[in-house]
Parts: structure tokens; C-alpha cells; sequence
């Protein structure tokens, strides 16, 4: 019998790997933080890059939630400007700043696994229909081929944001920045 909570242990892990990346992390790391043995982690998830999986599939799950219920409120500009509030407030949090975690991960990926790429890919192809579908819902009725290449756009210029957070800049300062760009977009017919 298992002497441990396993979601405990999980969301424990989702934290080590979101402050420190995927390579950097150590199976060392994980048992100090989650109070369980090396061992005994090895033995009931597999190594270190499983551990991720299950870590990152958690984090997906509910960042793919909070992320239709932000496009879901109002008009498309006002589901963006929603969605795009709760991401930076994301990465922003925490001291240091975490960061945002696929991004982090897929640049880890060029190190790690086919199966932690194929992941990151999911959760930006799932992202990407959920801003599709926002999008869609617009009263200029963009074709859906429309909706999509938009979608794409949009999840792009998340990264961007990603990146600009992890090189220093405020979360007033992406908030700017993604005003600017929803501005730019939504006035785009």
C-alpha cells in the first residue's frame, strides 16, 4: 500500500518542475519537496520524466479550463483581454516570478522526449481551438479557416509574452503590451 497522497505528491511535483524546469529539476528535488523517498518515487510513477507527464497532464487539464471560462466571458475582445489577464497573472506569480510553464518546457523540450514535446503541442493545439472558437463567436463572423489562423497568431504572441516575462518585464508591462495587441486584433476586420 502506497503510504502517500498521490495528488498531493503531483500538484508537489508541478511545483518543483514549474520553478525549476523539467532538466533542471532532480528526483532529489522531488522527494525533499513532496516528503517521499526516492525510491519509493521511482517505484510508484518511474523516473523523473514520468513524474513530469503526470505532473504536467494535471497543469494542463486545469490551465485548458481556466483558459475557456476566461474566453468564454463577454464579446471575443473582452474573452481575450480576460484570458490574457489571467495568463500573465500566472506567470507573474510567485517570488521569484515562475514563469509559464509550457513555454519553459518547450524550450526544455529540445532536451527531453518526444512524448514531453508531443505534450506541449496538445495543450497550444487545444489553445488554440478554444481562441478559434472565442474568436468565431465575433459578430464579423470570421471564416473559420479565418478563426483559426487568428488562433494560431494569438497562442504565438502568448509565447512572445512568455518570453518577455522571463526577460524581466513587469506584469504591468504585459498587460500594456497584450492591450495593445488585442486592440490591434480585434480592431482588424
Amino acid at each position: 500500500m502506497r503510504q502517500f497522497d498521490e495528488d498531493e505528491v503531483v500538484a508537489t511535483a508541478l511545483d518543483v518542475f514549474w520553478r525549476k524546469g523539467l532538466h533542471d529539476a532532480t528526483m532529489q528535488d522531488l522527494a525533499a519537496a513532496t516528503g517521499v523517498q526516492r525510491g519509493s518515487l521511482y517505484n510508484a510513477y518511474g523516473d523523473k520524466e514520468a513524474i513530469f507527464l503526470r505532473a504536467f497532464d494535471r497543469y494542463a487539464g486545469q490551465f485548458l479550463e481556466a483558459a475557456g471560462n476566461a474566453l468564454a466571458q463577454g464579446d471575443a475582445a473582452t474573452g481575450l483581454k480576460t484570458f490574457f489577464d489571467m495568463i500573465i497573472v500566472n506567470m507573474t506569480d510567485g517570488s521569484p516570478p515562475r514563469g509559464c510553464l509550457t513555454t519553459r518546457t518547450a524550450l526544455d523540450a529540445a532536451i527531453s522526449s518526444a512524448d514531453v514535446r508531443q505534450r506541449v503541442q496538445s495543450v497550444l493545439t487545444q489553445l488554440e481551438q478554444l481562441i478559434a472558437q472565442a474568436i468565431g463567436r465575433a459578430p464579423d463572423k470570421r471564416s473559420a479557416a479565418d478563426a483559426n489562423r487568428l488562433a494560431r497568431v494569438i497562442v504565438t504572441f502568448t509565447r512572445g509574452l512568455a518570453v518577455m516575462e522571463r526577460a524581466g518585464y513587469s506584469r504591468k508591462q504585459l498587460r500594456d503590451v497584450a492591450t495593445t495587441f488585442i486592440e490591434a486584433v480585434a480592431s482588424h476586420h
